[in-house]
């Protein structure tokens, strides 16, 4: 499928003047639908499906994937990352752009692409090991979470038992009284 929409984004890429869309310090050829197919061109390079937002500038076309083509990686969109951009397309056109590199230099095409990758994140590039990395260091922060809570629990406690008042106990009186109040003794004289 991206194969065939590279040969109609080529024919407008051979122009003399850079023309088309830049990520870091590549130019890429002028987006266009992905709709639009032709032939397989015989060249390799990197791809980008895009999706219109306004945020972006100055095409107001944001990265969702980079992908490589021709050469000893050929990549095409699976299913799960053709869903994800049509998802996050939510109804809006694709567009598709594709920056070619000579034969001889295919072995660039995924340091470029890594590269694309690290300094835009798109969306549908997030692949599964980074979903599990982040579950991982999610799972750790819980368990540092649940440790702290415990360890401030036993500080809590402590903070509160020395903070408490012991009851006053009631002290016996010593020595001679005379009549308390309330007492049922009677007086040594009257027996």
């Amino acid at each position: 499928m991206i194969q065939q929409e590279v040969g109609c984004v080529m024919s407008r890429f051979h122009s003399r003047t850079p023309l088309g869309i830049r990520f870091a310090d590549y130019i890429f050829s002028e987006p266009v639908p992905l709709t639009q197919s032709s032939s397989i061109p015989r060249v390799v390079g990197i791809y980008v499906v895009l999706v219109p937002d306004p945020t972006w500038g100055p095409w107001h076309l944001q990265p969702l994937l980079f992908g490589e083509f021709g050469g000893p990686r050929q990549e095409s969109l699976n299913q799960e990352q053709q869903a994800c951009c049509l998802r996050a397309a939510a109804g809006r056109t694709l567009y598709f752009a594709v920056y070619t590199l000579p034969l001889q230099h295919a072995s660039e095409l995924s340091r470029m692409k890594h590269e694309l990758i690290e300094h835009y994140n798109p969306i549908c590039n997030q692949d599964a090991a980074g979903s599990a990395e982040i579950a991982q260091k999610l799972n750790t922060l819980e368990k540092k979470i649940l440790e702290y809570d415990a360890v401030l629990r036993v500080a809590l406690a402590a903070i509160g038992q020395a903070g408490q008042v012991p009851p006053e106990t009631k002290k016996r009186i010593a020595g001679f009284q005379p009549n308390p109040a309330g007492s049922h003794r009677s007086s040594p004289g009257k027996a």
